[in-house]
């Protein structure tokens, strides 16, 4: 009987620990399939898509391969001719984008240079009292009309 006794005891403990053992499984499931939708959306922001809307959502939704970057890209390349953009880093973009808004900044404050006319240069020549420059600027003139004579 002590025999007997053995196996039903026996027999508890395997249903308790399959209950354990069912309950762990079912515990790492979710884990491993919330660290498989985290690590499917990094690889949709790698590839310049969003899993919730556009060509991104329609992906995600059928999707059932391998967890990985470029097996996404591959699958987004196969089936919908996507080609992620190209990034180019470059080890000068802050110091060209700072540059940049430096420029932008003096643009702005910055005002607008514009070449003096023939009369405003003959009129400061005149008031400053410049001879030859306003002889100067009235002989071209004078020229200019022995130059349209026909």
């Amino acid at each position: 009987m002590d025999d007997i006794e053995t196996v039903e005891t026996s027999d508890e403990q395997q249903q308790e620990t399959g209950k354990g053992l069912r309950a762990q499984l079912e515990s790492v499931l979710a884990e491993n399939k919330k660290l498989k939708a985290e690590k499917m959306e990094s690889s949709f922001e790698a590839i310049g898509l969003d899993p919730n809307i556009g060509l991104g959502k329609a992906i995600a939704k059928e999707y059932n391969g391998e967890v990985s970057t470029d097996a996404l890209a591959q699958y987004a390349a196969d089936e919908y001719g996507y080609t992620p953009p190209i990034q180019m880093d470059n080890p000068l973009s802050d110091e060209i984008a700072n540059q940049q808004a430096r420029l932008d900044e003096v643009g702005q404050t910055a005002g607008s240079v514009s070449t003096p006319s023939r009369n405003e240069v003959l009129a400061k020549a005149e008031a400053e009292g410049d001879y030859r420059t306003t002889l100067g600027i009235k002989g071209a003139e004078v020229a200019s009309w022995f130059d349209r004579r026909p």
